[in-house]
């Protein structure tokens, strides 16, 4: 008679190993990679908890990203087409609303804990830096560029910079009225304070969908 079959970090069972091709092994790979990273950190996530939660051998990571660092910038950088989370940005108002609103469910995800740690490999961080500018800087600056605004990527930057350091001191407790106030009066907030540097419309989109976090 055998145990019961274990169950992987945070209480989620791991899917059934099965005979699978190397795509859907990778693919599922991958996807365990983003939810463990995005939970755990790097630090703390392991190979073994990888393998447990994608239902895979965990030796198969070496042959499909290389080390442990490989497979967090793939997982980082890996564009999920069918992913709902994964939108195309309309203006300043969605881009806040969707940053703070994924922070605050989640806590920050792989690529901000990427950025923030000051002990992040190079390469990790050169990956999430990529993934930031495609995601949330390059849709203002092209906004602003089509506006003909003066120094876009500078502007856009800033903007994003300043979103990113309110999501970060909402979802820490940098601040007490920060983290206590409705994430829908925060956006507000945000929105109509870096409307002046980007020259975006104030208004919501009303959907709630993740960001580069």
């Amino acid at each position: 008679m055998t145990g019961p079959a274990p169950v992987p970090t945070g209480g989620v069972a791991a899917k059934p190993s099965r005979l699978r091709d190397a795509a859907a092994s990778r693919r599922d790979l991958l996807e365990a990679a983003q939810e463990l990273f995005g939970t755990l950190g790097f630090e703390r996530t392991t190979i073994r908890e990888i393998g447990e939660r994608a239902g895979v051998d965990a030796a198969l990571i070496a042959r499909y990203f290389g080390s442990k660092a490989d497979l967090y910038v793939a997982a980082v950088a890996a564009e999920r087409m069918d992913d709902p989370s994964l939108p195309e940005y309309e203006g300043l108002a969605h881009i806040v609303e969707s940053m703070v609103t994924r922070v605050d469910r989640h806590g920050p995800g792989p690529i901000l804990q990427a950025l923030a740690r000051s002990d992040t490999p190079d390469e990790i961080r050169t990956a999430a830096q990529v993934r930031l500018a495609r995601r949330l800087v390059d849709p203002l600056v092209n906004g602003m560029d089509g506006d003909g605004a003066d120094r876009a990527a500078l502007r856009a930057e800033i903007a994003v910079s300043a979103l990113i350091g309110v999501a970060l001191g909402r979802s820490l407790g940098w601040f007490g009225e920060l983290g206590a106030v409705p994430a829908d009066e925060v956006v507000d907030l945000v929105v109509g304070a870096l409307q002046g540097l980007t020259g975006a419309e104030t208004g919501l989109t009303g959907a709630e969908t993740g960001g580069a976090g």
